[in-house]
């Protein structure tokens, strides 16, 4: 028989694993439940969400013409107008998505103001996709001509027809164009922030000094995590500045009554590379590696969220508070290392 102090001792211990144990099933349970319940952990990943949807209506646009190729011809009809929608919808969702980023990126770095409610956010997104859904039904009743169509073949695939140039160019092209000039606006300041040569004003967000290089390592690891995101509206840059190129070519030999001579190979190898967009992003997402509820793996050994590397920091951090300083602004989750 065992001693009093033994069984004691032995009855305690066994009742302090029971407990441990149930604790722990207990926070693994209530982590998968919460995980599942919110989803969307940030801001971010409700913009994300957004660019990934209209990169998969993009791409399916893409791939519809697959029917024009085995038919060896293009037609007005239910076909060709659904491409053309699905193609508006796609292509301005992204240039828009993509400019949200851009914007919710500048804005929390330069400014030090970070939009951390995900309702704000969603109603923004809701409110975006609302406009293209009712610019695009609004160009297709307003300017569906019996037997002609508002989505026509342009010629190789079906998009708005050659006669609406307005609705073309504030349709489509203006979102393009916007979002172009606000990523290159943004990139060029938060690239020369990231290396260290400008630094803000901690009272007035406008105000900021050029400097050297600052070279300190802590700085430069956080200030190139925070540049991540802009990643996204500089791959837009890339893509779609080719694109831009070659249709305004076209735009204005049109608008003064010439010929379109931009060669069909030149038109082809531009829309390829624009084509790119939701495989260039789907690169970047899996690359990076975004800790949030939407994109992150949930890891069954955790008992909460996997962590988020450092949020963006807008200010300079000296040593003795960059701790706090870190913590303080955060923009979204961003990808970890």
């Amino acid at each position: 028989c065992l001693a009093p102090p033994l069984v004691e001792e032995k009855t305690s211990d066994l009742i302090s694993r029971l407990k441990r144990n149930t604790i722990y099933r207990l926070r693994r349970r209530r982590g998968a439940s919460v995980r599942t319940r919110y989803i969307f952990q940030k801001p971010m990943d409700i913009l994300m969400l957004s660019l990934f949807i209209a990169d998969l209506l993009q791409a399916i646009g893409a791939v519809m013409d697959l029917k024009w190729v085995g038919s060896g011809h293009l037609e007005v009809g239910g076909f060709c107008s659904a491409q053309g929608i699905i193609k508006q919808l796609g292509e301005v969702g992204v240039a828009l998505s993509t400019l949200a980023i851009a914007l919710y990126t500048f804005i929390g770095v330069w400014m030090g103001r970070t939009i951390e409610s995900n309702r704000v956010t969603g109603a923004i997104i809701g409110i975006i996709w609302f406009c293209i859904g009712l610019l695009t039904l609004l160009g297709n009743v307003l300017n569906d001509r019996a037997g002609e169509g508002f989505e026509r073949p342009t010629p190789y695939w079906c998009w708005i027809g050659e006669p609406f140039f307005m609705w073309r160019l504030f349709g489509e092209y203006l979102w393009f164009w916007i979002t172009l000039l606000v990523s290159i606006i943004t990139y060029i300041p938060l690239y020369f922030w990231s290396r260290g040569n400008i630094t803000f004003d901690d009272v007035s967000w406008w105000k900021f000094t050029i400097q050297r290089a600052d070279p300190s390592e802590e700085l430069k690891g956080i200030r190139r995590r925070s540049l991540i995101m802009l990643l996204y509206p500089g791959i837009y840059c890339l893509i779609t500045l080719p694109l831009s190129v070659v249709r305004w070519i076209g735009f204005v030999q049109e608008q003064r009554g010439l010929v379109n001579t931009v060669p069909s190979a030149a038109t082809f190898a531009v829309m390829a590379i624009f084509s790119l967009s939701g495989a260039c992003n789907a690169i970047l997402l899996l690359t990076t590696r975004p800790e949030s509820g939407l994109f992150s793996r949930f890891n069954h050994e955790d008992m909460s969220f996997a962590p988020s590397s450092a949020p963006l920091q807008p200010r300079e951090i000296s040593a003795s508070d960059s701790t706090v300083g870190v913590e303080e602004y955060n923009l979204g989750r961003l990808p970890s290392h």
